[in-house]
Parts: structure tokens; C-alpha cells; sequence
């Protein structure tokens, strides 16, 4: 049997994607504070049975051909880390996304 290739902790449940989302944000937030010019965006990475989903905020576009940005709109350079999270929870677009673990 082929060993998964992990991206990161496993996302398992609806929760442990916002935890995910919630650490992105984190880390997002004092370099958004250190560049205010820099645009970035959230992108995904499908779970397949080869390795995990994932999420990560970035300024240019993962080297991974297999991520996919998740929104056309930048992260809001305006809003806080929880602001963000809420913006991104409340329009219902993680759950749409196929990186829940296999």
C-alpha cells in the first residue's frame, strides 16, 4: 500500500478546516502588517489518496501545480485575523472544497 503524502495535519472534520484557515491567518497577518502593498490569497490543494488536503495564504501562487486558489478576492488587507476567518467562513466557500481527508 502507497504511503499518503501529508501537507500538513490531516483535516478530518468542518472544525479542524477552520483551525487550519484560523493558522493561515495567523501567519498571514504580520506579513500583510510588514508589506500593506502585497496582495495575497487563499489557495487549496484537493485531498486525493495520495495525500492530504491543505490550505495556505500566499503572495504568489504555490509552486504545486495542484493548488487552486480558492476566491479571486485577496485577503482583506482591512480586517483583522478574525474578521478574515469570519468573511471566509460566512460566504460558504470551504465547504465546497474537496479537502476533507479521505
Amino acid at each position: 500500500m502507497k504511503k499518503r503524502k501529508k501537507l500538513g495535519k490531516a483535516m478530518k472534520t468542518w472544525l479542524d478546516v477552520t483551525n487550519r484557515l484560523k493558522v493561515e491567518l495567523t501567519h498571514w497577518y504580520p506579513r500583510q502588517c510588514h508589506n500593506p502593498y502585497q496582495d495575497y490569497h487563499l489557495y487549496y490543494i484537493p485531498a486525493t489518496p495520495e495525500h492530504d488536503g491543505g490550505l495556505i495564504i500566499a503572495a504568489e501562487a504555490p509552486s504545486n501545480p495542484e493548488y487552486q486558489l480558492v476566491m479571486p478576492e485577496r485577503i482583506n488587507k482591512g480586517a483583522t485575523i478574525e474578521g478574515n476567518l469570519q468573511l471566509i467562513i460566512n460566504r460558504n466557500i470551504l465547504q465546497r472544497l474537496p479537502i476533507l481527508d479521505i
